[in-house]
């Protein structure tokens, strides 16, 4: 994430931490938390270069050029040091061994030493333990940078020896009009209705099961207007057990776009530009009597792609008690 990025992005983030670059008055320990998606990585990755570039710009931040910025980003300087619970929990052992690097004397031309853990909610209590008593002890010449998505997993301890930089999700309307030139009317809005991230809504744009779910999402509005059959067939043919992508992540996708449809149906308008939608739109308009209830089983149904189910099962479940639904409002 560039600084242009930040300051857009994440306004008060940007000013608390220009401030501090500015005048020299870094805290010793910072903990970033926000909801997943929000781009506290990529600010966390702007500080530590930023406390080390010796290329700051008038804000104070970093050049994000240079070879130390360069390394910073690589994860290849030695006095900086990453930690990542994403996948795996942040063990005592890891903190320990960050201990015993941090003892002793720095190896890089600044002199400073910056340690760094993402989801650090996820280390364990004896872990975040023995992160404690470091904290207790800062040095001058050392700097703490903790990220979470769960605030209140963290030990209340370590939250009051850091200075929190909460990080706050965009709304659908400016990521909308953030991406909608890049990315394209249609998927800028069908993005922007699942992530408060334009960084990450690039991201997820280039990936298959997008992709996929968009074709399979389109096909659906359109035939569901004709035919709850005929679209439920599509599915069957065309669906989530395509062996080259994530089918659990691939529905997510698919249920978001349709619930964000569904949404537009229930306040009687949409802000999205593109023609199809539109034309899908205006026919589903015309035929849906009651899309709050359809949007409650699309809800519940995303609701249970995170236990252990089979996709096409689920996907089976939705489409029959959506086609209950419309054979009620026949009767």
């Amino acid at each position: 994430m560039n600084k242009q990025q930040l300051k857009q992005e994440q306004p008060i983030a940007y000013r608390t931490l220009s401030h501090a670059l500015k005048n020299d008055k870094l805290a010793h320990a910072y903990l970033f938390h926000g909801i997943p998606g929000t781009p506290k990585l990529e600010c966390a990755q702007l500080l530590a270069q930023s406390i080390l570039c010796g290329n700051r710009d008038q804000d104070g931040f970093a050049c994000e050029e240079c070879a130390d910025c360069r390394r910073i980003k690589a994860h290849q300087m030695t006095d900086f040091i990453y930690l990542d619970g994403t996948t795996t929990s942040i063990k005592k052992e890891n903190i320990l061994k960050l201990q015993h690097e941090f003892s002793k004397t720095g190896l890089e031309h600044t002199g400073k030493k910056i340690y760094m853990i993402n989801h650090a909610e996820n280390a364990t209590v004896d872990a975040l333990n023995s992160l404690l008593k470091f904290l207790e002890e800062p040095n001058g010449q050392m700097a703490a940078i903790l990220i979470c998505d769960q605030l209140e997993r963290i030990l209340p301890t370590i939250i009051s020896r850091c200075q929190l930089i909460p990080f706050h999700p965009l709304s659908q309307e400016l990521c909308y009009e953030i991406c909608r030139e890049e990315l394209g009317t249609l998927d800028a809005y069908l993005l922007s209705g699942m992530i408060r991230s334009p960084q990450e809504m690039r991201k997820v744009n280039e990936t298959e099961e997008y992709q996929q779910a968009r074709y399979l999402f389109l096909r659906f509005i359109e035939e569901s207007a004709v035919s709850i059959h005929q679209a439920h067939a599509g599915l069957l043919k065309e669906g989530f057990d395509n062996k080259r992508i994530d089918g659990k992540l691939c529905m997510r996708y698919f249920l978001e776009m349709l619930m964000t449809f569904y949404r537009d149906l229930i306040k009687g308008k949409t802000d999205c530009e593109d023609a199809g939608y539109q034309k899908s739109y205006e026919k589903q308009k015309a035929c849906v009597q009651n899309p709050q209830t359809i949007l409650a089983i699309l809800i519940a149904t995303r609701d249970k792609l995170w236990k252990s189910v089979n996709v096409m099962l689920l996907c089976d479940q939705m489409i029959f008690q959506i086609r209950n639904v419309q054979k009620l409002l026949k009767q």
